[in-house]
């Protein structure tokens, strides 16, 4: 017999001993237990899961998220803040150009921003524009207006001034070349001269 056959001959013995009954029988009984195993950590692990998804649950129940009350006065933002358990702080802002049509006492902006989601009792920063910010915003509008006028109103003299003074420029350069060779004496000239070179021809 070859080394070969004898290899073929050894697995042939080996699958005969797992398809004959008992072999089957220790091969299902090592599935059942593996299966088994599997199983039991499949539910253990579904069972962390759900106490942690539980867990998180009871931690956020009673989280909020925040509104977008852009417009609201401070009156219904307190209102509001008081009946969801939110605390709050209101923020006057600094003047500025841009504030100049601005409502007064009413929210601009929050701090975090609208949709964040905050725990039970989260702070907010709420901002606003108050009578004296709006007045001072007013006060910066005009000044930056009137400081455009006056350049409009700079250059346009300047511009007059130029203009002007070239007129008068272009007058002088005339008055002067009058005076220098006056009109009718240059054309007295220019006449006499023509004479001459005909009497010239005539000789």
């Amino acid at each position: 017999m070859s080394a070969k056959d004898g290899k073929m001959d050894k697995f042939i013995k080996a699958v005969d001993k797992l398809t004959d009954s008992k072999g089957i029988s220790k091969l299902g009984k090592t599935l059942n237990k593996t299966i088994d195993i599997a199983g039991n950590i499949i539910s253990s692990t579904a069972e962390v899961t759900n106490h942690q998804i539980d867990e998180r649950n009871k931690r956020h129940q009673f989280d909020i998220k925040l509104p977008d009350i852009s417009g609201l006065s401070l009156n219904q933002t307190k209102d509001l803040f008081d009946s969801i358990g939110l605390k709050y702080a209101f923020v006057k802002v600094d003047p500025d150009i841009k504030l100049a049509t601005t409502k007064t006492d009413t929210v601009m902006k929050t701090v975090p921003k609208p949709k964040t989601v905050l725990p039970a009792g989260g702070f907010v920063k709420v901002y606003y524009l108050d009578d004296e910010g709006l007045e001072e915003s007013k006060r910066i509008l005009a000044d930056v207006i009137h400081k455009k006028q006056s350049r409009k109103d700079s250059a346009k003299a300047l511009v007059n001034k130029v203009g002007h003074g070239t007129a008068m420029g272009a007058n002088k350069v005339l008055k002067v070349s009058k005076k220098l060779v006056p009109h009718s004496k240059r054309s007295k000239r220019i006449k006499n001269s023509k004479d001459s070179d005909e009497i010239e021809k005539h000789d």
